[in-house]
């Protein structure tokens, strides 16, 4: 119906895929109970409604259009023998009767992007030239030549007149042109939006015109004197139709991406002088859809809206039933009047480009390829609903599957271990009854298939239990960490700041690898080097959940520690399966003594001191003078803090106050663990 059903290429929506818990204990459930995961496979002849019930739906045939049609089916009109014709990216009209198609005229343009029939059974197309095509026997001929318009991207007749409009655009002003019968044309209203790409006639002869770049609905109620009956959100008026009752139905689009990526929705018409064909550009979004329906007075109401993808075409059955035809994954949806959405077709095609839903015959008309789809029956023995591959994550053994179901239902399911079933997956089950085990062996993904064997039958409320394989965990790394020092950016606080107090604690957190996420328990225990026994660190009772422990030391004598951290899936699987892993740490320094000042004196203005620890090493030293809060670094005799005994002879010169004799100097010493101890020594 529009040359950007052509002019760009068809993005694929996100479908419904399980995600197990972030806590996986014993039996998890696949249920499938909404729109979004109960259409989210392939369904033939079945239509799942927002109420999450899936129901008897349309079976379509498969007439493929001729090589020489291009990718894309653009619009689609119904002849008075209930055949249609297409539209097409090739510049061809294509006849579809029953099963076959065939060429019924070709305009030579590179498209044909709107179609219209008027009383006499005359059929008009627009093309992507600014020339009118009428089409009989057979042919195209040039019906009118639009002046200032560049494509011809709608067209409608007003049933009462037999006028035709024309929508389009040149430059930066979209047009509607009218073309009477004598072939005589005017400009009939004029936009300041750069293209009109919609156009419909409402029974008492106002017109409506859907807009591109600001998407704009107006109300022509006579030449030149227009109304905007609603200033959509998005870029443009994709289609409209009106229904009984002066109903006015209207499909808006709106891109996604941001304005730094590309072009990101196929609702976005680029300049009809565009080649034809799809475009090979990359979208990084979808375009939004939705439907809007505007009541006799006017009053505007969204009733239906998909932000994964864009709507393609708009049509209604003669009850005023609305259809649309998405941009992506070739579905047709319906909605009521109570907004209950209903997904009613889904084909191979990757866009609807064209809806033909009254009269005789009903179409879906799908692009890339282009294929004619006549609604056959609804129901019957080839009405199947297979759900999405679900993934378990890992392997896994299936249990019972429960539905809610209506009429005659054929259940079953198949497994596999790869994304897209193939022939590795396992052939499908025997029928499953409600509540029943399933026979499928175990696999990392399963598929659900229902089979409708009456138009009343209907499925719902899809529960399938399963139970992965354990696999255990495994403890990657442990870090020890004194929790004086936590607060600190290093270690050894520096100089002239308040000295932390030391904290025997130490806090322990760890890493996992646990790829079945299953809950895990931990037991921390640890040994000092030297020796051979394991003592805990946790108690028996304890049920330490989390990867990180608080262990207090300061019980403990100074040396070197290892820590072991045991992981345990106990609290997830039968006492059979459980798996364990420990891992040890590298040496845990555990030193809560702190360093003794062996010796101080001053010898004339030097001070001279000797620093041992227990464990060593000593990393800093540093003088304050006087009682102030003042500490300056000293460094060592050999100008290295690196073991348990350093020795000092530090000139104090350039600290002690000009002039003044007697002093007290204070010298504070740490050693790795933070411990510090603090003398005094007074200068004469």
């Amino acid at each position: 119906m529009r040359i950007a059903a052509f002019l760009a290429a068809a993005v694929t929506a996100a479908a419904f895929a399980f995600a197990p818990d972030a806590r996986a204990v014993g039996t998890r459930t696949f249920e499938l109970d909404t729109l979004d995961k109960l259409s989210g496979g392939d369904l033939k002849g079945v239509s799942v409604g927002s109420d999450g019930i899936v129901r008897a739906g349309w079976t379509l045939g498969d007439v493929h259009l001729p090589e020489s049609s291009g990718a894309a089916a653009t619009c689609a009109v119904e002849l008075a023998d209930g055949s249609i014709l297409v539209g097409v990216s090739g510049g061809k009209i294509i006849q579809v009767a029953g099963d076959h198609a065939t060429v019924y005229a070709d305009t030579k343009e590179n498209a044909v992007t709107a179609l219209a029939i008027d009383r006499s059974g005359a059929v008009y197309a627009g093309t992507t030239s600014n020339k009118v095509y009428k089409v009989s026997s057979g042919k195209a001929d040039v019906y009118a030549t639009l002046a200032d318009v560049e494509s011809v991207l709608a067209l409608v007749v007003d049933a009462r007149t037999g006028a035709l409009y024309a929508g389009g655009g040149a430059g930066s002003s979209g047009k509607v042109v009218r073309v009477e019968p004598g072939r005589a044309s005017s400009v009939y209203f004029k936009t300041s939006e750069p293209f009109v790409v919609s156009l419909a006639v409402a029974p008492d002869g106002v017109v409506y015109a859907g807009t591109s770049g600001k998407a704009m609905l107006y109300r022509i109620a006579a030449a030149g004197r227009a109304t905007v009956l609603y200033d959509f959100p998005g870029e443009d008026v994709y289609a409209i139709a009106v229904g009984p009752g002066s109903i006015v139905w209207a499909v808006a689009n709106e891109t996604s991406g941001s304005s730094d990526s590309t072009e990101s929705s196929s609702s976005h018409r680029p300049s009809p002088r565009a080649p034809a064909g799809p475009t090979t550009a990359t979208h990084t979004k979808p375009g939004k859809g939705a439907l809007w329906r505007f009541d006799a007075q006017g009053r505007p109401e969204k009733v239906m809206h998909h932000d994964d993808f864009h709507y393609l075409s708009l049509a209604l059955d003669d009850a005023g039933t609305p259809y649309v035809g998405t941009g992506a994954e070739g579905r047709v949806y319906t909605v009521d009047d109570a907004h209950q959405v209903a997904l009613v077709a889904d084909t191979d095609e990757r866009q609807i480009g064209a809806l033909v839903m009254a009269g005789k015959s009903r179409y879906v008309v799908g692009s890339d390829p282009a294929v004619a789809h006549r609604v056959l029956t609804v129901g019957g023995p080839d009405s199947v609903w297979t759900s999405k591959p679900l993934d378990a994550g890992l392997r896994a053994r299936f249990g019972h599957l429960r539905w809610t179901g209506a009429g005659t239902l054929e259940v079953s399911t198949r497994t596999g271990d790869t994304h897209t079933p193939d022939a590795t997956w396992s052939a499908w089950s025997t029928p499953v009854a409600d509540g029943a085990s399933t026979s499928s062996p175990p696999g990392r993904f399963v598929q659900v298939r229902a089979r409708m064997r009456d138009a009343a039958a209907t499925i719902s409320d899809v529960n399938l239990a399963f139970v992965t394989e354990n696999l255990r965990a495994v403890v990657t790394e442990i870090s020890p960490r004194s929790k004086s020092h936590e607060a600190k950016d290093k270690d050894i606080p520096p100089s002239g700041s308040e000295p932390p107090k030391h904290d025997a604690v130490v806090h322990l957190t760890w890493k996992v690898d646990n790829p079945d996420n299953d809950e895990l328990r931990y037991r921390v225990q640890f040994r000092r080097e030297g020796q051979s026994r394991w003592l805990d660190a946790t108690t028996a009772d304890e049920v330490l959940t989390r990867a990180e422990l608080d262990w207090d030391t300061s019980s403990l004598a100074e040396g070197k520690y290892k820590v072991r951290v045991d992981a345990s899936d106990e609290m997830a699987n039968p006492p059979a399966d459980v798996m364990h892993f420990s891992l040890d740490s590298a040496p845990v320094l555990v030193d809560n003594t702190p360093p003794v000042i062996k010796t101080i004196g001053v010898q004339g203005r030097r001070l001279k001191a000797e620093v041992v620890d227990g464990l060593g090493p000593i990393v800093r030293a540093e003088v304050a003078i006087d009682g102030r809060v003042e500490w300056r670094p000293v460094a060592p005799t050999d100008g290295i803090f690196d073991s348990a005994d350093e020795t000092i002879d530090a000139d104090l010169s350039l600290l002690l106050p000009p002039g003044a004799k007697g002093h007290v100097v204070a010298l504070r010493a740490y050693d790795a663990a933070g411990n510090y101890v603090v003398r005094d020594v007074e200068m004469p």
